[in-house]
């Protein structure tokens, strides 16, 4: 009877040990990325009574007889099926699909975890919450990927250099219809006449130097034959402005310009004069320009009194670097552009290095064309250069890619974080804060990439939910309950069988 009193209470302990997972299986079920625990039984250890024979040739054999003494624990197994994701909207949330485990670290002591709900502390770190430990990956340095593996830090604040433009595309139609220019193109006056109204168009960008400096330049084309365009490029400079105080009898004093930089100067239809509200004066005979040195405006008409004169100008390369800043267009009876042109602009800066932009003109369709159209839609667009900019904000793609975006509408690779995997995952340790760590049967962790070197993948904005179901929770809850009742009446059953065989002496 003591066997049976025994057995009742195997099944009391163990039983409770189940619902103990259960509850805290239930009290994680709002946990991120939580994973399920499971309790299985084994039969314990069984008592030999009588022991097996052998058949003899005239009769069968005997089974053994054994009486079990009760029940044990077989495993606490850690379920690590895929939790349901959750959206949050927040960059620095991400979520696995797969198998893996995100890398952290504290020292040099490496941690695991699912729970992808990251920050960024004070120093730029991405750290998990809990505890601090910080999510490690590799990092990038001027766009390309760096050896070993470290922690991830986003400083807002980063700068990153500026880069001059060396390139920019033309692109869109010349209107084959329009007339040959007629007259002297550098002259205003030519091309304010009406018959040259669709005879021209200029197209208008902004492009950086080395330091960053952004420079407006203007591409101007006019027709000069059935299938040809004569074109210059040009830089734009600031426009600057004057006080000019006049009594409205006499014309201001010559206004100087500023002396341009070697190989460049500023010509006569590259200056332009405006009333204090910015309307450009219509009449050429008010003002003449002087060449030099130093160049300067001169007024030959009386100005309103106590006018304010605003003098816009830009340079333009000499005969020297003129070859490189214009050119011809030419096209062939399909309106497609002569593939053999090329194109170059070239002018100094003060203060900063040379600025030489190689113009791409697409072939084909898709490139610079001449077909007749209504009006010409050339346009520069798309140059590669950018002025400095500091890091703004930074997203993460599903390849654990950490990109960043800059004040100037740059983005750069930041860093790329790691992710581990283990052939028995089961077999790690829970150190709590939704952590874990290597054990001797879960196997060394072999890192990779998302989706390279590992089947995982991330999703930014969400986090992975606990994988507890509660359904099933309640029902094994239910079963684990009705064990404990029934190894309760079999301790009740015993503790009564013992009662009466007490009571037989009466």
């Amino acid at each position: 009877m003591l066997r049976s009193l025994y057995a009742g209470v195997s099944g009391l302990r163990n039983n409770q040990v189940r619902m103990d997972v259960i509850g805290n299986n239930i009290a994680n079920v709002n946990t991120v990325a939580f994973k399920a625990g499971r309790v299985t039984f084994k039969e314990g250890f069984a008592q030999l009574l009588q022991g097996a024979s052998r058949p003899p040739g005239d009769q069968g054999g005997i089974n053994p007889i054994q009486i079990g003494l009760g029940m044990q624990i077989g495993s606490i197994d850690q379920i690590f099926n895929q939790g349901n994701l959750e959206t949050t909207g927040l960059n620095t949330d991400v979520a696995i699909q797969g198998d893996s485990f995100f890398v952290v670290r504290k020292g040099n002591q490496s941690f695991y975890t699912r729970a992808g709900n990251f920050q960024v502390d004070a120093l730029g770190q991405l750290v998990s919450p809990a505890n601090g430990f910080i999510v490690q990956g590799r990092m990038y340095e001027n766009g390309m990927l760096q050896d070993g593996i470290q922690d991830v830090r986003l400083p807002f604040g980063q700068k990153v250099s500026a880069r001059p433009t060396t390139e920019m595309k033309l692109a869109g139609n010349l209107n084959a219809s329009s007339p040959v220019f007629q007259g002297d193109f550098n002259d205003p006056l030519d091309r304010a006449l009406p018959i040259n109204e669709k005879a021209w168009t200029e197209t208008q960008i902004g492009v950086y130097d080395s330091q960053g400096t952004k420079h407006d330049v203007k591409l101007q084309m006019w027709k000069t034959g059935p299938n040809s365009w004569d074109w210059r490029i040009d830089p734009i400079a600031s426009a600057q402005t004057f006080d000019v105080q006049t009594d409205g009898n006499s014309p201001p004093s010559d206004i100087p310009l500023p002396t341009p930089p070697s190989g460049y100067e500023i010509l006569p239809d590259n200056v332009r004069v405006y009333s204090a509200t910015g309307v450009e004066y219509n009449n050429p005979g008010d003002y003449s320009f002087s060449a030099g040195p130093p160049p300067a405006v001169q007024f030959t008409a009386n100005m309103p009194i106590n006018s304010q004169i605003k003098i816009g100008y830009f340079m333009s390369p000499d005969t020297a670097t003129t070859s490189e800043n214009s050119g011809t267009f030419t096209f062939d009876n399909a309106g497609l552009l002569n593939t053999n042109i090329s194109a170059t602009l070239n002018f100094a800066v003060p203060g900063a290095n040379p600025v030489r932009i190689d113009l791409v003109l697409g072939g084909g369709v898709n490139g610079l064309t001449q077909f007749a159209s209504t009006a010409s839609t050339a346009v520069l667009r798309d140059q590669n250069g950018y002025t400095a900019g500091t890091l703004q904000n930074f997203s993460i793609d599903r390849f654990g890619l950490i990109t960043g975006f800059f004040t100037n509408g740059t983005t750069s690779p930041l860093a790329r974080i790691v992710l581990a995997d283990f052939n028995n995952p089961s077999g790690l340790l829970r150190i709590g804060d939704n952590m874990y760590q290597e054990s001797a049967n879960s196997g060394g962790a072999v890192l990779g990439f998302a989706l390279e070197g590992s089947q995982s993948q991330l999703t930014s904005g969400a986090l992975e939910m606990s994988n507890v179901d509660l359904a099933q929770e309640f029902t094994n809850m239910i079963v684990a309950q009705r064990g404990f009742q029934a190894n309760g009446k079999v301790v009740s059953t015993s503790d009564e069988m013992l009662q009466e065989l007490m009571t037989i002496k009466r």
